[in-house]
């Protein structure tokens, strides 16, 4: 079973407020291409999380969502680690 799963990453240029940018984990199930975690990026701050994870899966499901949340969180962290630093 081949299961297609992306994480899309936006960072701006500048921060709007205190947010600056966003990661979506996002995989196929029954078809449609669902987000299944949504974190925004905060200056100064931990990120904001939220998981919208379907509650009928199959077994297979169940473990390649578990493998693309772990992708997710390894992705947050290594731009929450890459903050640059504030200028004055």
């Amino acid at each position: 079973m081949s299961i297609s799963a992306e994480i899309d990453v936006t960072l701006f240029d500048k921060p709007s407020g205190n947010v600056r940018g966003m990661v979506n984990a996002f995989m196929p199930i029954k078809g449609k291409q669902k987000r299944i975690a949504h974190a925004t990026l905060l200056v100064d701050e931990q990120p904001s999380i939220s998981l919208e994870v379907p509650r009928n899966l199959t077994l297979d499901q169940v473990e390649a969502v578990a493998d693309q949340l772990k992708a997710f969180v390894a992705k947050v962290s290594e731009l929450v680690k890459a903050e640059p630093e504030e200028k004055p």
